[in-house]
């Protein structure tokens, strides 16, 4: 696998996540966009690759507390389902 199918896959990520959490404002939305800032400079190939995996990253840190709530609350029937990490589900 060379840099260019890695930066591609990278980006598919990225397309998929920022489409599912393009509608409300997320826990990590000011370090995702210091990412996104930092994409624009990246010079060469190395650097963009490392900058969108920081992306997924945190993404993935966002789906992971997303699914940790959702257990919480499905476990726990006494917990308040209006009190979502986001509030988007009260």
């Amino acid at each position: 696998m060379n840099y260019s199918e890695i930066y591609d896959l990278h980006l598919q990520l990225l397309k998929a996540y920022s489409a599912h959490n393009n509608r409300e404002y997320t826990a990590y939305q000011r370090e995702i966009d210091y990412y996104t800032n930092q994409l624009r400079f990246a010079e060469d190939m190395v650097q963009r690759i490392f900058v969108l995996n920081q992306l997924v990253k945190l993404h993935e840190k966002e789906r992971e507390d997303l699914i940790r709530w959702c257990s919480e609350a499905y476990f726990h029937k006494n917990y308040d389902v209006n009190d979502s990490p986001d509030g988007s589900l009260g």
